[in-house]
Formats: structure tokens, sequence, C-alpha cells
């Protein structure tokens, strides 16, 4: 079903619309959470340095 989705809207679009595939990462130590949880948090500051950035589009 989402493999046809997908398809389906991806020919729609003329274009790929979706990831081929994602990162997974085990959180193994209180250290790799911190680290994790830093790079979440003050991320979403960064957006303006971002090459996709636009202005007035969130």
């Amino acid at each position: 079903m989402i493999t046809a989705l997908k398809r389906f809207t991806n020919q729609d679009m003329k274009t790929d619309l979706w990831q081929d595939g994602f990162l997974d990462h085990i959180i193994r130590n209180e250290a790799d959470y911190l680290r994790i949880w830093a790079y979440i948090d003050q991320n979403p500051a960064k957006w303006r340095e971002d090459c996709y950035y636009e202005e007035g589009i969130p």
C-alpha cells in the first residue's frame, strides 16, 4: 500500500517526494543522549542558515 502511494505520488508530481531511507542510531549512553538532545533542541534556531530557507516561509 505504502509503496503504491509513493509510486503514484512521485509519478503525479514528476519528482521524487519520498526519501530513500532513514538513519537509525541506538543511544548507548548518557553522553550520546545529551549530544543528540542538544542537536534536536538547537537545530530549529539554525533554520535561517539552511540552503532551503526562504523569508516568510516557516
